[in-house]
């Protein structure tokens, strides 16, 4: 009787890893660490959320947001934009949208502008291989008439990897079923679970691959004036880094660089994945926002990564804004960016533009000019109507 297939991650990274140093004969040196996180005396920040590979709703949200005009180019002057990570995943458009993006860095310098892209954890997961939310759209995005041949040799170099495991450690293991028995239906499964572009995308995400570059080439967290931005939050625990010291060992550890200390790219506390600010109680939250804040030396911090209210949402009076509204149609296309000139700060959702609360008792006529606009955001009438009913 034939065994089921059954092949451990631990041994698809080995088998993985083979093909890679095979694939990429050369390895091109790492871009210099010493990369600007902080800029002073801009007159105008727009910054948007989370846009998970939907070109049209991202596009969309630029130009609702007067960055681009309909051709797609860059018309927002000495604008800095700030996208705060998460652009791959759930959606099939990520080569696309980097595609424009890496277009538009260049157009906004010439302007006069700066284009800041943040890492987020899905950048990060798509470069150490967790692809548990990548859409098929991504893989068939990089699809070309080598793409059959190249999976091909992928599977060869895979068998050729499972042999010679097997050579080492005997036919012991493989009753363990560390090891999978390569039969018709093992080529079967394989071939299903790797669609064509699979080994393009694998290679563009991979070190030194050109997907790898560009988002190596980006910070985790930066400051513009007295505001923070980054993905998914500054917990106190990183305290006492500086930002350069965040955004450094982040980048060393997508490279697989040294650096001193725990991993923070992976961690829950860490600048990719921390939801403390988004989600935790604002009065058990308060002491360790007001350290990082005096830390930074910054008055706000602008989140992405957590879509609860598919709304822009400030929380702490202010001085977090959450603009994750889940932009891409995964999450139901929610569109928004945050401006911020000067001290006003404007919470656009749509066309719609509203100020944002700057007090406590701005906070409820916020919510209820959004639920208005937004009636059918379940999630947002809810919130509201606990605001109002608590103390």
């Amino acid at each position: 009787m034939t065994r089921p297939v059954l092949v451990r991650p631990h041994v698809m990274r080995r088998v993985f890893g083979l093909l890679v140093a095979i694939l990429l004969a050369t390895i091109t040196p790492s871009a210099a660490s010493n990369i600007q996180d902080d800029w002073q005396g801009v007159e105008r920040i727009v910054a948007i959320g989370d846009v998970h590979g939907d070109y049209d709703s991202y596009l969309t949200t630029l130009r609702e947001a007067g960055v681009v005009n309909r051709r797609g180019k860059w018309v927002a002057g000495n604008t800095h934009l700030v996208q705060v990570g998460d652009i791959p995943d759930r959606g099939p458009d990520t080569l696309k949208i980097i595609g424009h993006l890496q277009k538009l860095e260049k157009q906004a310098k010439k302007a006069g502008g700066q284009l800041h892209l943040l890492i987020g954890n899905h950048e990060y997961m798509n470069i150490i291989g967790d692809l548990r939310y990548v859409h098929p759209g991504e893989y068939e995005a990089f699809k070309t008439r080598h793409s059959k041949q190249l999976r091909d040799n992928f599977y060869a170099y895979v068998v050729k990897g499972i042999e010679q495991q097997g050579s080492k450690v005997g036919d012991a293991d493989r009753d363990t079923g560390e090891l999978p028995e390569v039969n018709d239906a093992f080529r079967e499964q394989w071939y299903s679970e790797h669609p064509l572009g699979f080994v393009e995308h694998r290679m563009a995400w991979q070190k030194d691959g050109e997907l790898f570059n560009w988002v190596t080439g980006h910070n985790a967290v930066i400051r513009i004036n007295r505001t923070l931005f980054v993905h998914g939050g500054l917990s106190a625990t990183l305290l006492p880094m500086t930002l350069t010291e965040i955004n450094e060992q982040v980048r060393a550890e997508l490279r697989r660089e040294p650096y001193q200390g725990e991993p923070i790219g992976s961690a829950s506390h860490g600048p990719l994945w921390y939801r403390g600010l988004a989600r935790n109680d604002e009065a058990s939250e308060q002491a360790s926002l007001d350290a990082v804040l005096i830390h930074y030396d910054a008055d706000r911090l602008v989140l992405g990564h957590t879509p609860d209210l598919n709304a822009i949402t400030p929380r702490f009076g202010g001085k977090v804004v959450v603009i994750d509204t889940g932009i891409s149609a995964h999450y139901g296309g929610h569109r928004s960016s945050l401006l911020i000139e000067g001290q006003a700060v404007t919470a656009q959702h749509g066309k719609h533009q509203q100020p944002l609360p700057r007090t406590q008792t701005e906070t409820i006529p916020y919510y209820e000019a959004l639920v208005s606009e937004m009636p059918e955001n379940q999630r947002l009438s809810a919130h509201l109507e606990a605001l109002k009913s608590s103390p």
